[in-house]
């Protein structure tokens, strides 16, 4: 279009778009220009976030039936106990696989985002997007508390809980009992773990604060689509 205008005509619309352009305020430049950086980094690692969560699972892949977690199950001879230490392994593994799995885009991303919030070790002078970016440190330290231990270490630490219970000479209901409260110990791990993971580095002030600095952006003057994938620029 300016190619079609006459010299005069062309410098004239560039010297009123000029300044409307130098009137975004610098604090918003500066997240929008992380924010494109990050989406950038996160596209070109891909692949790699397939690899590594082919890598993860496959390792995990190792203690699904065997190992000495399940050698641990297998050595229990009432049949009713060792049934339920088999059923809460299978379901603990399985949990533990969507963990690893979504441990592979945290391990891979990590260092994208922390390039992201070195951008930021000058404090930006909005205390409202400076509060989105101190939730974005919250965000990277939950999603490593909350993905990091999709492992046959972990599946097999939480197999030594595995014991036979006899009470009062035999099995019967209160072995059961007791057995019982390890299966569910099995079933409730990851969620627990990860419900320890968000007291510790999350919360919904955390998430306000990220509403608030998407927000805060666009009635700054901010590129829509780069202030909403600020809110969610440190997920999967």
């Amino acid at each position: 279009m300016l190619g079609r205008l006459p010299i005069a005509v062309a410098a004239a619309f560039l010297a009123v778009a000029a300044p409307a352009a130098a009137q975004k305020p610098e604090d918003v430049s500066r997240v929008e220009s992380a924010v494109v950086e990050l989406s950038k980094l996160k596209r070109g690692s891909e692949g790699q976030v397939a690899a590594h969560r082919r890598s993860a699972q496959a390792a995990l892949a190792a203690c699904r039936t065997k190992g000495s977690g399940w050698a641990r199950v297998r050595k229990v001879r009432d049949a009713s106990q060792r049934n339920a230490y088999a059923r809460g392994a299978k379901a603990l593994w399985s949990k533990l696989n969507e963990v690893a799995a979504e441990g592979a885009w945290v391990e891979v991303y990590t260092p994208h985002f922390e390039r992201f919030l070195r951008h930021f070790d000058a404090p930006l002078s909005d205390p409202v997007l400076q509060a989105g970016i101190d939730a974005q440190r919250e965000r990277l330290a939950f999603n490593q508390a909350a993905y990091s231990f999709g492992t046959c270490a972990t599946f097999n630490k939480l197999m030594k809980k595995v014991r036979e219970f006899k009470i009062g000479g035999s099995h019967g209901v209160s072995g059961d009992y007791y057995a019982g409260k390890i299966y569910n110990d099995f079933l409730r791990y990851v969620s627990r773990r990860q419900q320890a993971a968000a007291r510790a580095h999350w919360g919904s002030r955390y998430d306000s604060a990220l509403t608030a600095a998407r927000d805060q952006l666009k009635a700054l003057g901010g590129d829509e689509g780069y202030a909403n994938y600020f809110a969610f620029a440190f997920k999967g």
